[in-house]
């Protein structure tokens, strides 16, 4: 009962201790030790001593320990570092986001260079080139649609044909990306398409009655213009990427990963992800960890948006 009021990550701290330093061998000295996630629990307040108990985990001679310890000053309240430096772990006290971030990272890296170029490349091609037809038209409707296709249905398509049919492999960001660059096209070329109309006619005149081509003005005039609509929509839809699940489940990105990858084949997970996992984990700890990596999720969309509006704001201005 002693050994379970500190994490299991004690004797790893203490291990490259002696490694770092053989010299303590033999020496008494005085450490701090990271608390069990119970232990912690029972410290702040969470666990009623006066319960029963077999209604918890921390036994009558482990709160007298605890008790003791906490008069004599020899616990403190800080903050767990491991949260953003390792990865995830059964213990909770050694749980942490650092794979979900990288994990997340590369997501929307592959994410990004997928659905930018073409997003913004068929909302040029429809807004300036495409003829009025019935096939443009069908095109337009479908995009339309795909914008209102519950997430899931993208994850389903990613399991059929990017890990069933072409093998790629399982709970990777690479596939991962291609499964949310697919589901965010819709929303870049829609917005791409308003900020491409919301260009003055006079602007493409005036480029024309100079001599311009049509390419010449369509690049050298209207994008540039159009810009700060098309960067405003495409980190918003690669802030709702940031934020889906659904899909990167059904691709198998629900691994248990304690190493954070290196590359975009490297098994990983990402953070919404992280959220579903810890938030089903029976352990008192993970609804701590659950709170803390939904409030580092919401930091990340907050200054997406914010950098949406700022971007928009700064190409507005001039």
């Amino acid at each position: 009962q002693l050994y379970r009021l500190v994490s299991m990550g004690a004797e790893y701290q203490l291990r490259d201790m002696v490694i770092d330093d053989p010299g303590l061998l033999g020496q008494t000295r005085e450490i701090w030790l990271q608390a069990h996630s119970e232990a912690g629990s029972y410290l702040k307040g969470q666990v009623a001593a006066d319960s029963d108990q077999a209604d918890r985990k921390v036994k009558d001679q482990q709160v007298l320990w605890l008790d003791q310890l906490r008069a004599a000053g020899r616990t403190e309240s800080r903050f767990n570092t491991t949260f953003f430096t390792a990865g995830d772990s059964r213990e909770p006290e050694m749980a942490g986001i650092k794979v979900a971030l990288y994990g997340s990272f590369f997501t929307l890296l592959v994410t990004f260079f997928i659905a930018f170029p073409i997003g913004v490349s068929a909302a040029v091609y429809l807004e300036e080139f495409a003829p009025r037809n019935r096939l443009t038209d069908l095109i337009e409707i479908n995009i339309n649609n795909l914008a209102a296709v519950p997430s899931i249905v993208f994850g389903l398509l990613g399991l059929a044909v990017f890990i069933n049919f072409f093998e790629l492999p399982r709970s990777a960001p690479l596939v991962g990306g291609i499964v949310l660059s697919l589901m965010t096209l819709p929303t870049i070329i829609i917005t791409s398409r308003a900020a491409i109309q919301s260009v003055s006619p006079s602007i493409r005149e005036a480029a024309l009655g100079v001599g311009a081509s049509k390419l010449q003005t369509v690049f050298h005039h209207v994008l540039p213009v159009a810009m700060p609509g098309i960067l405003t929509g495409s980190i918003i839809g690669m802030a709702q990427a940031l934020g889906e699940s659904a899909p990167l489940l059904m691709i198998g990105m629900v691994a248990f990963i304690m190493d954070a990858p290196t590359g975009i084949t490297d098994p990983a997970t990402v953070l919404p992800v992280q959220i579903y996992l810890w938030a089903d984990s029976p352990e008192r700890g993970f609804t701590e960890k659950t709170s803390a990596a939904i409030m580092v999720l919401m930091g990340f969309l907050i200054v997406m948006n914010a950098l949406a509006i700022y971007l928009r704001k700064r190409f507005e201005l001039k």
